[in-house]
């Protein structure tokens, strides 16, 4: 905090951090890394997707998977090594949807009666993990669900990329391309400016002519920027299909009377 004349200056910040282990639960499991003692609260178990098949020879080479299998579906990791991709094949995978790290700063920035106040937030380790006939096409059949915009950005023969947000589409959920894996884990640390101010205090002189105390104009913002590579939904959202009323951005204009 400084000032000098007719500036001010204030700055902010704080960080948190929270790291939680199982110790103990009465749960068994057949392979070690099933396990939840040793992993946090709540972890995730899923796939581990290795990519998207090529060809009918690749799925023909690889472990056995459920349903109608072609290539653009996801190949998955046999964990095991028992040749099929089952439960026995999922593992802790991702952060989870509590951020292990929060942590915000600002500052407000004084000249004469003027002054610019913002205050930043974000959050580290922490992902979602999309579900849900809302995201995912087709999963329920053709007449249910959503066609998000990105619906383009998918595998096809025409356009067989590895790097597709979707897998090969079919109707109805006739293979292993929904199950919970890393195909679906998405990173959501974000940094968000959660409220910017800038402000003018009416000057002394004029409130003692209306007899007021102070009275200051002001124009607030609210959500306006936030920078993260998901994209999808809300970040602040988390898991699922983004069903929840989202955090909205709101400018707004107001005088501030004391009297």
């Amino acid at each position: 905090m400084g000032g000098g004349g007719d500036w001010s200056l204030s700055l902010m910040g704080n960080y948190s951090f929270n790291r939680n282990k199982v110790l103990e639960d009465d749960s068994t499991v057949v392979y070690p890394w099933q396990n939840t003692i040793g992993n946090k609260v709540g972890q995730r178990f899923g796939l581990v997707a290795l990519g998207l098949f090529e060809s009918y020879g690749e799925i023909a080479a690889s472990p056995v998977q459920t349903g109608d299998t072609r290539p653009g579906d996801i190949k998955y990791k046999d964990i095991n090594g028992d040749g099929k991709i089952d439960e026995y094949d999922k593992v802790p995978i991702g952060w989870g949807s509590v951020p292990e790290i929060m942590y915000g700063f600002g500052f407000s920035l004084g000249w004469k009666n003027l002054s610019l106040t913002a205050m930043f937030q974000g959050a580290a380790h922490v992902d979602a993990m999309l579900s849900g006939e809302g995201v995912l096409p087709f999963s329920q059949g053709s007449s249910r669900g959503n066609l998000l915009s990105n619906i383009t950005d998918r595998w096809t023969e025409e356009n067989p990329r590895q790097n597709a947000f979707y897998p090969r589409l079919s109707i109805g959920n006739i293979n292993m391309n929904y199950e919970e894996s890393t195909w679906w884990l998405k990173d959501t640390d974000y940094l968000r400016l959660k409220n910017i101010e800038l402000s003018y205090r009416l000057p002394d002189h004029w409130m003692k002519r209306i007899h007021l105390d102070n009275a200051r104009i002001f124009i607030q913002g609210v959500n306006l920027l936030t920078f993260s590579s998901f994209k999808i939904w809300d970040v602040e959202l988390g898991d699922g299909r983004g069903a929840r009323y989202p955090n909205i951005a709101s400018v707004s204009l107001g005088v501030n009377f004391n009297f």
